[in-house]
């Protein structure tokens, strides 16, 4: 079952608020499998600026593969340069949850059967208030969050805006308004601070909100480490790579990883959940950025992982207002749950696909 041809598409869909995510999709061709057999994947939240020579590029490096090695494709895949807009570890990743997608559907499986099997049914996840809403307006960020629970779901994280009291006085208001139906899951620093003790007094004066965990206090590990040893909670890292792994362990960075899909796919991301096993981390799957394949694929690796036990960040379901597949991932209570079908078990609606493709890509 060889690669016998690679297509690159470059949709894009609109997020709730009003920002609108590219995602840049691969569908794989074989040469020996069911006719119409395809292998589905996604460059999740991105850009691809130059569509043809991509497709030319995966084309001339991937054609004649066999299909079925996933994990010898993945490692190729992490160690060459495509030299697109899209990012290496995106492309490779697109790649990834493809071959996932096709060899499933080849073999009758959904995915995350291919990824160990189930170890819970479903994913619990959050929808994200980012603090320059906040800033920006008040009331309209506030209305984000009673559309959540208007939904049914209930957990949200919040990226800071650098006003501390700002952040403080949003935060009380919400649990003013919705009581026990909203639950914070993080206070996401985004990487923001150089100084620990400044991010010290950032978290401290919202840690009563009561949050799950911190999300990545510094850029600097060593920032991190200090501010990490200094609170009651876990304290998350997103890890790209099995070094960043390492480093973060051995540093003391944090106490918790942040892994995602988009960090080299699936087969990439389960190494590094495995190393934060071994290193004694909590774990969680990150991320809000995925339309319908890309959520598939994130819940196909969360309920497959026992070392997730921090809740988790996707949620395009909520988060995005439409999407090219058929059918979504089901969100039900601040939960996602797999597709039952084969692969990554989400199909194309031909006509929204062609709606959603970016022309001038």
């Amino acid at each position: 079952m060889n690669i016998q041809k690679i297509d690159v598409i470059q949709i894009e869909t609109p997020r709730f608020y009003g920002h609108v995510s590219g995602h840049t999709l691969v569908q794989i061709h074989v040469d020996d499998g069911p006719e119409g057999l395809l292998g589905l994947g996604e460059a999740s939240d991105s850009q691809c600026a130059d569509v043809p020579a991509l497709a030319s590029a995966l084309n001339e490096k991937l054609r004649g593969q066999d299909a079925r090695q996933i994990t010898q494709i993945n490692e190729f895949m992490r160690t060459q340069s495509w030299g697109s807009t899209v990012s290496d570890r995106h492309v490779a990743s697109a790649i990834d949850l493809a071959l996932y997608d096709l060899n499933g559907k080849v073999q009758g499986v959904p995915a995350y059967q291919l990824l160990g099997g189930m170890v819970r049914e479903r994913l619990y996840c959050c929808y994200p208030i980012f603090g320059w809403q906040v800033k920006q307006d008040f009331d309209r960020a506030g209305s984000y969050l009673q559309r959540l629970v208007d939904l049914g779901h209930h957990l949200f994280r919040f990226y800071i805006s650098g006003d501390a009291e700002l952040d403080n006085r949003f935060l009380t208001e919400m649990k003013a308004r919705h009581g026990d139906q909203l639950r914070l899951k993080s206070i996401d620093f985004s990487g923001r601070f150089s100084d620990w003790q400044q991010v010290l007094r950032y978290g401290l004066t919202l840690r009563h909100h009561d949050p799950y965990h911190f999300e990545q206090p510094s850029r600097d590990m060593r920032v991190s480490a200090q501010f990490t040893k200094r609170v009651d909670l876990p304290v998350t890292w997103h890890i790209n790579t099995l070094q960043q792994a390492y480093e973060a362990a051995d540093t003391g960075a944090c106490t918790a990883f942040n892994v995602a899909c988009v960090s080299g796919g699936p087969t990439h991301i389960k190494r590094i959940l495995a190393m934060g096993e071994a290193a004694g981390m909590k774990c969680l799957i990150g991320t809000d950025q995925e339309s319908t394949l890309g959520v598939s694929a994130q819940v196909a690796v969360g309920i497959s992982s026992p070392q997730v036990t921090l809740p988790c960040d996707p949620m395009g379901p909520v988060l995005y207002t439409t999407s090219p597949a058929r059918q979504r991932v089901r969100a039900e209570g601040s939960y996602l749950y797999p597709f039952d079908g084969p692969g990554l078990g989400v199909e194309f609606d031909e006509q929204k696909l062609r709606q959603m493709t970016v022309a001038a890509a």
